[in-house]
């Protein structure tokens, strides 16, 4: 099983602390990843994601670490406070303290600049 996972970041990085639901946002990555470990669904996905895009290096392992290269190679930093994980077609805005389901989509996306799209499942 897998999960196609795609992270929306807000356009301007002073909005980054307070963004909301509202705040323009612009696409940095989108790619299928495996289910690591344990099958995840939803905002234990985006934890995930959390996780791999913020650790260590030394704490990832193999497939981790790949993600986290990938995400990073175009420039990209952690993912932060005010990003939106999709995962699967749910959105979860990433808060101070933990996530906050987002029902419909309704923040807008001005421009999806593509950075990285990778399927970690297939490979391709």
């Amino acid at each position: 099983m897998s999960n196609t996972i795609k992270i929306h970041r807000p356009l301007n990085h002073r909005d980054q602390w307070d963004a909301d639901e509202h705040t323009l946002r612009t696409t940095i990555y989108e790619a299928v990843i495996p289910q690591i470990k344990k099958e995840r669904f939803g905002s234990e996905v985006a934890e995930l994601m959390f996780h791999v895009l913020n650790a260590p290096e030394e704490l990832l392992d193999e497939v981790e670490l790949n993600i986290a290269n990938d995400f990073r190679a175009p420039g990209n930093y952690s993912l932060s406070t005010g990003d939106i994980v999709e995962v699967d077609g749910e959105n979860f805005l990433c808060e101070s303290i933990g996530w906050k389901k987002i029902e419909e989509p309704i923040y807008p996306l001005i421009r999806e600049p593509f950075t990285a799209k990778y399927n970690y499942v297939t490979k391709i």
